[in-house]
């Protein structure tokens, strides 16, 4: 199918799926109405997925992304999907090849009910929230499939790694799924053996290395708290991908932009502070990696109160995982970038940390992070 031919039929889709939303909900699903939106939405669905074996719609936000191409501001549709999505709480939906008329009748219904009726899942309509998942992670590796399962005991050897994952995704697009996962692995062995992440964070290497550096060491801080809250395995494992890759948007930054982050202004500051959607808009196209990861990537600079950006026109607090690594992602800063200059301790980065808890820092992660590098959480 070409491009323009299945753009045309996504947003028919949602214009039928937004008029069948409307007159379910005004006229009920056996309305003439109603019964022509469905026949409509079905004929749509059964030519899009004649040629792909699911079309899947997400919620990142306020922008909604069909398989992975923002889609909010292309039709007045799409934002009324976006907006019933999420005063339901669905994150996402994913058709698939042979949904019937029955199944896409139950969906509107559920969709359009003005009560606490849950939307289910079906046969050919998956929907929910992104959650974390149970089982570890896996995906393919860079070179020929390889299994990726190797320990990577020295932190100088999985900042390598990681640094060559990023070149290796700013340049082709293909992320090394696998490659990830060994690295989290690696981590959380050593999290077993000695809890404290401080312990297995790397140095700083200069202003080339950063971006590994910077996503490893939030990984570690952010594994080590998943850790200290109970999590198993398996979700730790997820937000330990989702910290690696929270700032993958500015790998599509110029380089000679980010290396002056700090004192941008004006365009280039712009350039900077796209890389959430950047990084998120680039996630949604990776197969075998949790969405996690692209929600983490979306909303890791929203504060806790709301504020941050990207910038909502309804504040609302970010997805827990995204608040948990923005505690991280912060610690990682002071005490790397800046510690390694002599300008911070870990002491007074908490401190820093805990003078914004309730404003941009969610107070819980901040004290988990309180007691898990210092010993306390007074």
């Amino acid at each position: 199918m070409n491009p323009e031919r299945w753009e045309e039929l996504v947003l028919s889709v949602l214009g039928e799926l937004a008029s069948g939303l409307t007159a379910v909900a005004l006229y009920g699903s056996s309305h003439p109405r109603a019964q022509e939106s469905l026949r409509s939405l079905k004929a749509l669905l059964d030519e899009l997925l004649a040629s792909q074996p699911t079309l899947d719609l997400v919620v990142l936000g306020e922008e909604l992304f069909v398989e992975e191409r923002p889609f909010t501001r292309a039709s007045r549709h799409a934002a009324a999907v976006l907006r019933r999505l999420t005063r339901r709480g669905v994150e996402h939906v994913s058709f698939r090849s042979g949904v019937g008329e029955a199944e896409l009748k139950t969906f509107l219904e559920e969709l359009a009910a003005g009560d606490e009726t849950p939307v289910h899942s079906q046969p050919h309509i998956v929907v929910g929230k992104v959650e974390l998942a149970e089982e570890a992670l896996g995906g393919p590796d860079r070179e020929h499939g390889r299994a990726g399962r190797g320990h990577l005991p020295a932190v100088r050897d999985r900042i390598t790694l990681l640094a060559q994952v990023f070149v290796d995704f700013a340049a082709t697009g293909s992320l090394a799924v696998g490659d990830l996962t060994r690295i989290t692995e690696s981590i959380w062995e050593l999290l077993e053996d000695n809890p404290q992440p401080m312990d297995h964070m790397a140095p700083w290497e200069g202003e080339e290395r950063w971006p590994a550096v910077h996503a490893h060491n939030t990984a570690a801080l952010a594994m080590g708290m998943a850790r200290l809250a109970g999590l198993s395995r398996g979700p730790v494992a997820d937000i330990g991908v989702a910290a690696l890759l929270h700032d993958v948007g500015k790998l599509f930054t110029p380089e000679e932009v980010r290396v002056r982050e700090l004192s941008l202004s004006g365009p280039e500051l712009e350039l900077v502070l796209d890389h959430p959607m950047e990084g998120a808009t680039a996630l949604l196209k990776v197969p075998h990696l949790t969405p996690l990861a692209a929600i983490v990537a979306f909303e890791h600079h929203l504060h806790y109160n709301g504020t941050g950006y990207p910038r909502l026109s309804r504040p609302r607090r970010p997805h827990p995982a995204a608040r948990l690594v923005s505690v991280a992602e912060a610690f990682s800063v002071l005490v790397t970038a800046r510690g390694y200059r002599g300008l911070t301790t870990r002491e007074s980065s908490v401190a820093f940390l805990a003078e914004r808890a309730g404003t941009i820092y969610d107070p819980g992660m901040v004290k988990a992070l309180q007691e898990l590098v210092l010993g306390n959480a007074s």
